[in-house]
């Protein structure tokens, strides 16, 4: 990375490398986001002269010569396929050109009826989540989050008709949207629309280019979408409610599900090194929350310092969050039963915690759920055989309680402004140091290494001016 960018985090999956170039280019969601189409996009962002019918190892290669990037075939290529470290390689150097405005985005993602000399200034929204919530802070109405099914509120129509004080009558969704395209003077079809009352990406991009036109906002930089730390905290929330897809249950029940074996099985295929580790919920989380957010939003050209120890935090866009996992509830499959989870969850190393907060402030955005435990021990017994290897031993000699599956309940968003914040929340118990204890040994019956002091999360803290919000993930309950 450059001197005066150097706070590039890697991606920790193929998939999350190839999601932040499309990004970065502002590539749309045809079906097909596999590597190939990462780095054609990175081509035509580049407007570079290469065959597309070459393969992706050769089409790296002439991008990387394009952005100085070094390319190292025996690190980058597994046959003809391009590495994790080759798409961070790529990914870096595109971050570090669309930082310097080298780097075209593509057009793609623009509505047709917006082809007009007039809209050339236009930046599409990459998703409805960063659509209905640029509309939103164009009149100061708050975060927005997306209903089920990924259906905007007719509110965000609402806010703009009074928050822009427009003679515009509020009717239908669709007749408010179609109303407020005239009003706007911006072009408006049926490709604007869905069944069921919803509006198209399309349709919230049209409204978009023109309350920004109106407004005299046309172009200006999304990255500055969010304003506060509480702000990003609640969108980023609601985007990573809306990531997850429920599973349907035999008794007609939905709800968001992890199954212990396809997910570290996942873990493993996206080359992420935690596919043997027993709190593989987290994991999971992180890697999928930075794929779905990649998604959604467009980078920073100039994000903030993420690293401040051995590990950097997990993103960031104005601001630095990191991702974590609460197990808030423990049940038994065999009865039903359920258990509270632990009281407070383990954040990161103490050290680097306070760098970050009494430098520019920190957040965490933690999911809660329930943990289906592992009762008859079959899910530790296919693990062990998974790795190929027993589990290491235990530091106390006890069992670790193993989860068989993990649902995700609800998200919630936490934020340190300051130290002075850090410091009230230590003072009145809400978060406490622990020093960990050893990582687990290399051989039973002798100590594990010493790891460095942590801080806790209490469970209280949601009720504290900590807490910036907390969203549920849908649920429906069996049929009778």
């Amino acid at each position: 990375m450059s001197a005066d960018r150097p706070f590039f985090l890697p991606a920790g999956t193929p998939g999350e490398a190839i999601e932040r170039i499309f990004s970065l280019t502002g590539a749309s969601d045809a079906g097909t986001r596999g590597e190939k189409r990462a780095v054609v996009e990175l081509r035509d962002a580049l407007a570079l002269d290469i065959d597309t019918g070459v393969t992706s190892d050769l089409m790296g290669a002439a991008i990387a010569d394009a952005l100085g990037v070094g390319w190292e075939p025996g690190r980058f290529l597994d046959r003809h396929k391009l590495t994790l470290d080759a798409l961070n390689a790529l990914l870096e150097g595109a971050t570090d050109a669309y930082a310097d405005g080298s780097l075209r985005r593509l057009a793609e993602m623009r509505p047709s009826l917006l082809d007009g000399h007039e809209w050339a200034r236009f930046v599409p929204a990459r998703s409805k989540i960063e659509a209905v919530n640029r509309i939103s802070m164009l009149t100061n109405s708050g975060p927005e989050r997306l209903g089920p099914g990924g259906k905007e509120h007719k509110r965000v129509l609402v806010n703009l008709v009074s928050g822009m004080n427009l003679d515009v009558p509020i009717s239908t969704k669709h007749g408010t949207a179609e109303a407020l395209a005239r009003a706007f003077g911006a072009p408006w079809s049926d490709t604007c629309i869905s069944t069921q009352g919803t509006i198209t990406l399309a349709g919230l991009n049209v409204l978009l280019a023109g309350a920004e036109r109106r407004l005299g906002k046309l172009g200006v930089n999304r990255a500055l979408l969010f304003g506060t730390p509480e702000e990003e905290g609640q969108a980023l929330s609601a985007a990573l409610v809306d990531g997850f897809s429920a599973t349907r249950f035999p008794d007609g029940s939905e709800r968001v599900h992890w199954d212990g074996r396809r997910t570290v099985k996942w873990l493993a295929d996206n080359e992420t090194g935690k596919a043997n580790h027993t709190e593989w919920p987290g994991w999971f989380w992180e890697f999928q929350a930075r794929t779905v957010l990649g998604r959604r939003f467009a980078p920073n050209p100039n994000p903030p310092r993420t690293k401040y120890g051995p590990e950097p935090f997990d993103y960031s866009l104005n601001f630095v969050w990191d991702f974590k996992a609460h197990t808030s509830c423990w049940k038994d499959p065999r009865t039903g039963q359920t258990k509270p989870g632990r009281a407070s969850s383990p954040l990161n190393e103490a050290l680097s915690v306070e760098n970050c907060i009494e430098e520019q402030g920190l957040g965490f955005v933690m999911v809660g759920g329930l943990a289906v435990e592992d009762v008859d021990g079959a899910f530790k017994a296919w693990h062990d055989a998974f790795k190929d290897k027993p589990a290491a031993p235990s530091n106390s000699g006890k069992p670790r309680r193993r989860k068989a599956a993990f649902e995700p309940l609800y998200v919630d968003a936490f934020y340190f402004a300051n130290t002075s914040a850090l410091d009230a929340a230590k003072a009145s118990g809400l978060v406490t140091g622990f020093k960990q204890g050893p990582q687990a040994p290399r051989v039973a019956g002798e100590r594990g290494d010493d790891r460095g002091p942590k801080y806790n999360l209490s469970a209280k803290a949601v009720d504290s001016n900590l807490h910036v919000v907390r969203y549920y993930y849908p649920q429906k309950v069996p049929q009778p």
